[in-house]
Parts: C-alpha cells; sequence; structure tokens
C-alpha cells in the first residue's frame, strides 16, 4: 500500500517513505503531568521519553578522573532539556562567564548529554534553569568535533490503547530489517528545518539567493502551523516594525529581537543578519543545502535506485564493521565490500559526480541556483563548500532493542553522527500530522 507524505514533509523534501511497512500510530515525546515547559498541568511533550547521549571514540582520547599532568585539558558533560544548544551554552555563559565549545548541536525537545570543553574548571557541577554542567574529568588533548561517533537515543513510542502489541514488534521489526540492509535513505530530519515552523532552509535559500531582506522577512514574520498563539501575534506585529513592538518580543524569541533591533538601526538587512550569531546564519545555508539532499535522495528512492550498494564511478564512503563512517573514496571494481554509496552536497565546491551527482545537479536546476551562489561574497563566513553524505541510514554498532511497557514500547539504537532519530522513528510510525505527535 502506497503510503501518503504529509505536507509537512514535503515541505522539507521528504517526498517518500523508504520502507512500505504500515506504520504503528504511535507518538513520541509525550508524557502525563508536563506541558513541556516544567509545568504540572495536561499533556504535553516530555524529555524524559527522548534522550540523547553522545558517544565519542575513546580510542582516539583519553579521559581520567584525575589531572595528572598528561591528562590537563578539562572535559565537562552538558546535561540539558528544553532548550537547544547554543542557547544552552549561551545560558551559561551570561550566569558564569564561561565559554564552552560542544562537539555536536542538540534539538530543545530532548533530553541530551553531550561532551563541552572549555581551558578552566569553576567547580564541579554548575546549573542552569536548562542545564547541568558536570566535570567528566581531563582528556590528554583538546576534544574536537572528529572525535564524535554518533549518538545513542533511547526513545518512548505511545501506542493507541488498543493496539496489537505483537502487530507493533512485527512492524518494527520489518523496518529496522530494512535499515540493517541499508535500505533507508539517510536523510535530514525535522529539526534540522523546525516541525513547528520549518523555516530555515527558506531563510537559508533567500541567502543563497541574495535576496536578504526576504531572508530577515521571512525570519521575522512567517508563521507555522503549529506555532503558539502568542508567537503568531508577534510575528503578525512584526510585519509593521517599531521600537515599541520590539521591547514587546518575548524572551523566549531573542533571535528575533536581536534581528528586529538591527533593521531599526539602521536598515540594512545584512548587517542585521549579522548581528545574529554565525553558527545560526550558517544553520540557514545548510539548511536550504539539506532540502536539495532530501528531494535529491527522495528522487532517487522514487525512481528506484539502489542506495545500499554502491556502482563503478560512485563516491563512497568506507564503514567499518560497527557502521562507523571511514574514509571517503571513488567506487570501482576492485574496492573493498565495505562501502556505501553517498551523494555529494550542494555547495560552491559541488561537481556532478556519478548517478546521484547527476540528481542533484537536476534539482539545483530546479531551484535555479548554480554551484557560484554558494559562495556568499556579501556575507564570506556562510559560504559553504559542500562536501558528501552517505545515502543509507546506518545503525552504529548495529545497536537496536526494542521494549514493551504500558500502552508504549521503549527503542534503543545509536547512529553516526549527523544522522537523525526522527528519521527513522518516521519509518516505523509513518505519521500523519507529524508536528502533533512529537516529530
Amino acid at each position: 500500500m502506497m503510503q501518503i507524505v504529509p505536507d509537512l514533509d514535503r515541505m522539507i523534501g521528504l517526498e517518500v517513505y523508504s520502507t512500505t511497512t504500515e506504520g504503528v500510530k504511535g507518538r513520541i515525546k509525550r508524557r502525563k503531568g508536563s506541558n513541556g515547559y516544567g509545568h504540572g498541568y495536561g499533556y504535553g511533550y516530555g524529555y524524559d521519553n527522548f534522550v540523547v547521549e553522545e558517544v565519542i571514540d575513546h580510542s582516539r582520547v583519553s579521559i581520567s578522573k584525575v589531572n595528572d599532568g598528561k591528562h590537563r585539558y578539562p572535559v565537562f558533560i552538558l546535561r540539558k532539556e528544553g532548550i537547544d544548544t547554543i542557547h544552552a551554552l549561551k545560558e551559561l555563559e551570561s550566569k558564569y562567564g564561561l565559554k564552552l565549545n560542544a562537539l555536536g548541536l542538540k534539538d530543545a525537545n530532548a533530553l541530551t548529554l553531550q561532551y563541552v570543553t572549555t581551558d578552566k574548571v569553576i567547580g564541579e557541577e554548575l546549573h542552569t534553569r536548562h542545564c547541568v554542567l558536570t566535570l567528566a574529568g581531563y582528556s590528554d588533548r583538546m576534544l574536537r568535533k572528529r572525535e564524535l561517533v554518533g549518538n545513542r537515543f533511547t526513545i518512548t513510542i505511545e501506542l493507541e490503547s488498543s493496539i496489537d502489541y505483537d502487530d507493533v514488534y512485527l512492524k518494527v521489526h520489518r523496518v529496522m530489517m530494512d535499515v540493517k540492509a541499508r535500505r533507508v535513505g539517510n536523510f535530514y530530519g525535522y529539526q534540522r528545518f523546525g516541525s513547528i515552523r520549518p523555516v530555515t532552509h527558506l531563510i537559508g535559500k533567500a541567502i543563497v539567493k541574495r535576496r536578504f531582506k526576504e531572508a530577515v522577512d521571512t525570519f521575522l514574520t512567517y508563521v507555522g502551523e503549529h506555532e503558539s498563539e502568542q508567537s503568531r501575534r508577534v510575528r503578525l506585529m512584526l510585519g509593521n516594525l517599531n521600537a515599541e513592538i520590539v521591547e514587546g518580543i518575548p524572551y523566549s524569541m531573542d533571535l528575533e529581537r536581536e534581528l528586529a533591533k538591527g533593521i531599526i538601526k539602521d536598515g540594512d538587512p545584512i548587517k542585521a543578519l549579522r548581528r545574529l550569531p554565525v553558527s545560526v546564519r550558517r544553520l540557514f545555508v545548510e539548511a536550504y543545502q539539506a532540502y536539495i539532499f532530501n528531494r535529491a535522495l527522495s528522487t532517487a528512492i522514487r525512481e528506484g535506485y539502489d542506495i545500499s550498494t554502491p556502482r563503478i564511478g560512485d563516491i563512497c564512503f568506507t564503514v567499518d564493521a560497527n557502521n562507523r563512517v571511514c574514509d571517503i573514496c571513488r567506487y570501482d571494481d576492485t574496492s573493498d565490500a565495505h562501502l556505501v554509496p553517498a551523494m555529494p552536497l550542494a555547495g560552491f565546491a559541488f561537481k556532478p559526480i556519478g548517478r546521484f551527482g547527476a540528481i542533484v545537479e537536476g534539482i539545483m536546476k530546479e531551484e535555479e541556483i548554480s554551484t557560484k551562489d554558494f559562495y556568499i561574497k556579501e556575507m564570506q563566513e556562510v559560504s559553504i563548500e559542500g562536501g558528501f553524505r552517505p545515502l543509507p541510514l546506518l545503525l552504529l554498532y548495529n545497536m537496536f532493542e526494542i521494549n514493551k511497557d504500558d500502552e508504549s514500547i521503549q527503542v534503543r539504537f545509536a547512529l553516526p553522527k549527523g544522522s537523525y532519530a526522527t528519521i527513522l522513528l518516521r519509518e516505523i510510525i509513518k505519521p500523519v500530522r507529524p508536528a502533533l505527535v512529537g516529530f
């Protein structure tokens, strides 16, 4: 049976499903007694039902409980919930004056544990409204992003009370067999774009096309279907900017406030955008890159391409026995068997290599953009070169567990860095309205 893809999915380039298994009609990230902001009423999205833990490569770095001279670089575990990584680091800096570097970026709507580093120690445990920062020990060198292997997930899927658990287990098992056979696409997930307000790629597209005023207007005024009434009211007012309106922007919309202040100050959209952290601005352009990738991968799957096995001329990644992604190479008939096909990412160095590169080139033509558009001389710091991304979703360490509970199931699995748990969950649940069931 053909599964109908929701409108939200199509908006972010998810035009197909990779599997034909019927969805289990569940929801994620919900718990009783919380609205997701620490208050005890109604139903809301509960962070403890969606746990993400970073996995680092301990063969590359040694961490000791004591500073023994060799181990002298402090390593912290940042436990956060209800806040994304960028704002969590800002919250800690505001309270303690502590500048921290994170290996990866994590979503707000989860309980996450991630590694962060700094060059000094202030106490063994620090607390803010959304965060707990704990000293994990000392490493023999500064941790770098390359040390991050992936993420381990523990996720509760709530089911309808009348559901047949045996049927659910069978469906989940079928999807996992497809994942293990490398038949599920390694799409970028909802978090890259925003499921409540899928707008980051639209802002990025405007920047790539040098429509900087449109980028500002989209950031400030685009209203998501499932945004709160307060946010809707604010965005409607931001269509007619003045200083009084800016002062009324709530704390939770700090980026909007900063951008609006910039426009009022000198009316220059580029200067206004530059008031935002460079990491945020790069996310916009990278989200547009991700949208192009999603559309291209959707096209490949819809047209019956085999994404599990490389062919001569394909760019590939080598993977080890634990499905850790390693080196990149071009496939020929003498190549090693432990390879997965890759797709070129749009960027100023993009080349239409192989069958998948040709698909990306076709999507870029539809989008009316060229490689040179990704070199943004008006804002060079957000230019992106391109690169490659594995096509199949890989199960890190071949880890997957499923446990039954009262009217729910809990799944535990690990994915390489850059892959999204929500893409695997999307195949299991096949949600009709993703934003309303926790995606």
